[in-house]
């Protein structure tokens, strides 16, 4: 195994009034290449309010979810702060890789976000989409707590998978069309318009599944779904509104279901309006919170957290017990 002291050097930056142990994950692949590419311009910013970095205080991901193995490296070696340089995916990663058992590996631990990937939906939430303010959130040391939650799915192997996730959980046809517009090489260098044309194509393609589902402590409810959707932001994706006044703070997931749906309903009903959040108001859409939820088919249907196809249904799907700290720039 790579030793965190080869890996990464720990940068003692001045800010907060004190000296703050910090290591910066970057994934260069993020956003089609584009943060790789503009990683210099991204540092000159970032240098600008927290001073001089070394090159040994970052590290660059080679594969997927490396940034959990740097980030678990960062924190055994004593950092305090861990700044993803990337998009949602790679601070989703970053995250993973600092939660065992259920519980922070470090109490005290700051999570930044850097916006450098196709979706950034903790900038975009706290009004950070620019470098500028996302550096001053760095450096000004005010932080916000935000809600996580633990999914367990069966993956493709057929072994229980475990991922924490801190935007939504999606099952049915929306973790489709993430499925599939992220394995298709062609369209992966689109970016965000591969979502578009996979939507469509799903949206004509796919016909709502039967489901079991426990929301909470309540009875088995067993229903026809097109996908559901458990939301801690309002946002997701690229210019997506999901989950309107969603509060990434407030002990719940906001439960979204749609339900049978036809293929050409979903297409013009539902996917035209998921960007401004309008398609709630359908009458087969319903919205609850919950704090706890189980899904399962009789069907093969597919399971996503953060923008990351993990498995398949059965999937469960619970808000823990603590919050993560995130650096923000107004309080």
């Amino acid at each position: 195994m790579i030793q965190f002291s080869t890996e990464i050097k720990l940068a003692r930056l001045s800010s907060w009034g004190e000296t703050v142990k910090t290591s910066i994950i970057v994934n260069p692949m993020a956003n089609k290449g584009n943060c790789g590419r503009r990683w210099p311009h991204i540092r000159a910013e970032l240098e600008k309010h927290l001073g001089p970095l070394d090159d040994g205080d970052i590290a660059f991901t080679r594969e997927r979810n490396h940034a959990t193995v740097l980030a678990r490296l960062a924190v055994d070696a004593g950092s305090k702060r861990l700044i993803s340089v990337g998009g949602d995916g790679t601070f989703s990663e970053t995250m993973n890789g600092v939660i065992a058992d259920d519980r922070p590996i470090s109490p005290d631990l700051v999570l930044a976000q850097l916006p450098g990937g196709t979706s950034n939906e903790l900038s975009r939430s706290f009004g950070q989409l620019s470098l500028a303010e996302a550096s001053r959130a760095i450096a000004s040391g005010r932080t916000r707590e935000i809600d996580v939650f633990r999914a367990e799915a069966r993956g493709y192997s057929g072994v229980q998978v475990t991922r924490y996730g801190f935007v939504l959980a999606i099952v049915g046809a929306a973790a489709t069309i993430s499925w599939r517009a992220q394995r298709v090489p062609l369209l992966k260098r689109l970016g965000p318009f591969a979502y578009v044309l996979m939507t469509a194509f799903t949206s004509l393609t796919y016909s709502p599944r039967p489901y079991r589902i426990r929301i909470d402590d309540e009875p088995e409810v067993k229903a026809p779904m097109w996908s559901l959707m458990l939301c801690s932001f309002d946002g997701a994706g690229e210019g997506l509104m999901l989950a309107p006044g969603a509060d990434s703070a407030d002990s719940k997931l906001d439960l979204i279901m749609v339900g049978d749906m036809g293929r050409l309903e979903s297409l013009i009903k539902i996917v035209p309006n998921l960007g401004d959040g309008s398609y709630l108001a359908h009458p087969k859409v319903s919205r609850r919170h919950a704090s706890r939820v189980m899904i399962d088919s009789d069907r093969m249907v597919r399971a996503d957290v953060d923008g990351e196809s993990i498995g398949q249904l059965p999937m469960s799907v619970s808000l823990l017990p603590f919050r993560l700290k995130v650096a923000i720039n107004k309080a």
